[in-house]
């Protein structure tokens, strides 16, 4: 238990550090005062309509969660969306997206579901969004010609293409030739120490677990058509925010800055500080030669748009509920291995 709690503590020292880095580097091209000026003029009717959508996409992401959980069980809507925002709440507080492990953990408590397979939902939602923001890069770089700034467009249609195209692939062979593919994982496991190839085929079978709802065409067209629909939302939030600053880009712009939103957000820190902000100016200030000031009051808001109204919204249910409170803090330690813990599954 020291031994777990050091470590533990050692990934959040890790994370705080990486994101005060990340947050330095950012602020370190334009001053406070500048940036302060910027967002102050920002249009609060743009802002406020992107909050409105912010929160649509969180009622659009549990419902998806609710249509992923089909083959598993028919989850409410409601225990859906709050397990969904108090995952995103957490995620801003705790290190290595630890909200992603408590958000299923939640549900499957409040529902008596097992854990496993809503862990596995959660793998299969990342899959999902990968796709779905791959899809929108590809019809931005589509309406493009010559270069994104200091990236050639014909080359970015490829690189999109082609991982699109493998994470399909890699889905398809999942369900269609799931045997097949628990063989293939045995045999590279192997390789590793064979104290560690018991939990690298339990996690293994649990992402495959989360393919469960491409077996149903009906169900899979549901939930594919509710992934690009949420993001599309996601994309149009990003927009407004950029339209509160003045910006007269055109949508498709937003398809890029959302991705380079998503992939700052790969960096392990707290609510995506630093990484989220500094790949999202770099994207506006690189590739649409946006101001670095604008850029930057851009990457703020927009960060802030996207997580602080849903947090709160996670904060205050547990606030109004101290037994979840409670349930919360055991439920946190209990699954911090969460694809070896046997009481969800």
């Amino acid at each position: 238990m020291r031994h777990f709690l050091k470590s533990r503590r050692v990934q959040a020292a890790i994370s705080i550090v990486l994101a005060a880095g990340l947050l330095a580097w950012f602020l370190s091209h334009v001053s406070l005062a500048e940036i302060g000026k910027v967002i102050a003029s920002a249009s609060r009717g743009w802002l406020a309509a992107s909050v409105a959508i912010s929160l649509a996409v969180f009622v659009l992401r549990a419902l998806r969660w609710v249509w992923i959980l089909r083959p598993v069980g028919r989850v409410p809507f409601f225990p859906a969306f709050r397990a969904t925002a108090v995952g995103f709440a957490a995620n801003t507080v705790l290190p290595a997206r630890a909200g992603e492990v408590i958000r299923p953990a939640l549900l499957s408590h409040d529902e008596r579901l097992p854990f496993s397979a809503l862990l596995a939902s959660i793998v299969f939602e990342r899959v999902l969004d990968a796709l779905a923001q791959l899809f929108f890069l590809g019809l931005a770089l589509a309406g493009s010609s010559g270069n994104l700034g200091s990236f050639s467009a014909g080359r970015l249609r490829w690189v999109a293409a082609a991982a699109a195209l493998a994470a399909v692939g890699v889905a398809l062979f999942a369900v269609v030739w799931r045997n097949a593919t628990e063989r293939l994982l045995e045999r590279l496991f192997r390789l590793l120490p064979e104290k560690a190839r018991g939990p690298a085929m339990r996690i293994a079978h649990t992402f495959l677990d989360g393919f469960a709802s491409l077996k149903s065409p009906r169900l899979l067209l549901l939930v594919a058509a509710g992934s690009l629909g949420m993001w599309f939302v996601i994309n149009v939030q990003v927009y407004c925010t950029m339209r509160a600053f003045g910006l007269g880009l055109p949508l498709s712009a937003a398809y890029v800055v959302t991705t380079a939103a998503v992939l700052g957000l790969v960096v392990p820190t707290p609510g995506g500080l630093g990484g989220y902000h500094a790949a999202v100016q770099f994207a506006l200030n690189n590739i649409f030669r946006v101001p670095i000031a604008t850029a930057t009051g851009v990457a703020i808001l927009a960060h802030a748009v996207s997580f602080v109204p849903i947090s709160l919204i996670g904060f205050v249910l547990v606030a109004v509920n101290p037994r979840r409170k409670r349930e919360l803090e055991a439920l946190r330690a209990e699954t911090a291995g969460a694809p070896d813990k046997k009481r969800y599954s």
